[in-house]
């Protein structure tokens, strides 16, 4: 850059001399007009005229010069601001270099002070995760333990020797959970422990995704049936769910169950085939059961908790209807206390069996910390023309739950209000009598979340009435505090 400058400085001087003589000689003439004219009668000579004429050549040359001058001072101050330029990068380009290396000793001394963790062991905020290199083989264990005080103030029956009041703590949930998968991401697993509940095992299957939208579950898992159900019970709003999903939940059971996502983030389809006896219990018919569940997403997915702990600037809403059929063995002997013992009345060599209808509609709205949820439920019990009892029987139930982050992402305060029918199908005539036919729930709730649903602590009261013959009227507190990974 220098030395094209020196050289436009030479040739600006090289050219400046000539301009310089040239209009020397143009003026010299002048210098004559110093003395007094003399009047010439002589006509012009032709040297004279030759003289007029290098003096216009002189001049435009001069003019010439001049103009290339300009334009070579121009070119010149063009190439002193680009040098500047470049002198600007390079002291920036210098900043940064000194910089980087700042930041590569910080590094340097972070890795000292804390050695980087294995490639097998990775640690999270949530817990921990076991990975091959590979990612071959991942394994996520999480715990869970809850400890629960319940106080309860009971009418007294018809049927109560004494009023049923309660007061004492309980383990309400003591889970251990490790899901992952093995071989790659196709083949996925859990297995659900709970020692603290009757089963202890909850979960137990397998999972295999062939496609994006479509995977294949084998085992042990929920019945796709209702919403509230669906969550694991550590991300619920209450201590507990529903008195209605309660009474209508159909739980675990062991079958397959395909699961497509045939819109990713806005319509998911669940269909299952199972035994329809329960968790851990063989078939106990030669009969399957079946469930389907269709849930549609419009605005997005929805987290699978409850509540809006995570304060969604953009309203999330999700619609959806479950439905499903089971045949069971018939109940008539312990509805009559054994009074009907035939159970036979077709002569198939088989238990009678009674057909179970249940459907479901469910929905949920999430927005800016507030969050709505209902459900319905309906159950039609048919014993079928050869019953010893004929005539259906049928059940509904339902409940609206919200909620509202007053202290955004910390603090939230919950309603509850539900009303169920009571199925209880199975039971013989004397417990449902003291059980009643119905159940009314009006719940309030307030939780703290010290580290989202893995720490916090909840305060539970609920107005419980029943047409029962024990305990018609409970006024109930729970306090919990659950701690979990």
């Amino acid at each position: 850059m220098a030395g094209r400058t020196v050289a436009l400085g030479l040739l600006l001087v090289a050219l400046s001399a000539p301009a310089a003589l040239a209009a020397e000689g143009a003026v010299a003439p002048a210098a004559s007009t110093e003395t007094p004219p003399t009047v010439s009668t002589t006509p012009s000579t032709p040297a004279d005229t030759q003289a007029d004429t290098q003096a216009a050549s002189a001049q435009r040359a001069a003019q010439e010069t001049e103009a290339q001058v300009i334009e070579l001072r121009r070119q010149i101050e063009a190439l002193e601001r680009e040098r500047q330029s470049y002198d600007d990068v390079r002291r920036r380009l210098e900043q940064l270099d000194a910089r980087q290396g700042t930041l590569e000793r910080q590094a340097d001394a972070a890795r000292d002070a804390n050695p980087p963790e294995t490639s097998v062991i990775r640690f999270r905020d949530d817990g921990f995760s076991i990975h091959s290199p590979d990612n071959g083989f991942y394994l996520h264990p999480m715990l869970r333990v809850q400890a629960i005080y319940t106080g309860a103030i009971a009418s007294k029956g018809p049927m109560d020797a004494a009023a049923l009041d309660q007061s004492g703590f309980s383990l309400g949930r003591a889970e251990v959970i490790l899901e992952g998968h093995v071989g790659g991401p196709f083949f996925q697993y859990r297995l659900q422990f709970d020692p603290a509940e009757t089963p202890a095992l909850k979960d137990a299957y397998v999972a295999w995704h062939p496609v994006r939208m479509l995977s294949v579950e084998a085992g042990q898992f929920k019945v796709p049936y209702g919403l509230q159900r669906q969550y694991w019970k550590a991300e619920l709003e209450f201590v507990n769910i529903s008195a209605p999903m309660a009474a209508f939940s159909l739980e675990r059971d062991l079958g397959v169950m395909l699961v497509g996502r045939l819109l990713p983030g806005r319509l998911t389809v669940q269909a299952a085939v199972l035994n329809g006896s329960g968790a851990d219990v063989p078939n106990d018919n030669f009969d399957l059961a079946y469930a389907l569940r269709i849930v549609a997403t419009p605005f997005g997915p929805l987290p699978v908790t409850e509540g809006d702990i995570e304060g969604h600037v953009r309203p999330l809403l999700s619609v959806g209807a479950s439905g499903y059929f089971n045949l069971v063995p018939t109940d008539v002997v312990a509805r009559t206390g054994g009074l009907i013992t035939a159970v036979d009345n077709d002569g198939d060599g088989r238990v009678d069996n009674v057909a179970i209808w249940q459907g479901g509609l469910e929905l949920r709205a999430l927005w800016r910390g507030a969050a709505l949820q209902a459900e319905y439920f309906d159950r039609l019990e048919d014993p079928g023309a050869a019953a010893a009892l004929p005539g259906n029987r049928r059940y509904w139930g339902g409940y609206l739950q919200g909620s509202y982050f007053v202290l955004p992402h910390r603090v939230q305060v919950g309603a509850r209000v539900g009303h169920t029918d009571l199925p209880l199908y199975g039971i013989t005539e004397a417990q449902r009598i003291l059980a009643g036919t119905y159940q009314n729930e009006q719940s309030g709730v307030v939780s703290s979340y010290l580290r989202g649903h893995r720490v916090k602590a909840q305060v539970e009261y609920s107005h419980v009435t029943t047409d029962g013959q024990s305990a018609p009227v409970i006024h109930r507190i729970q306090a919990a505090v659950q701690v979990g990974f």
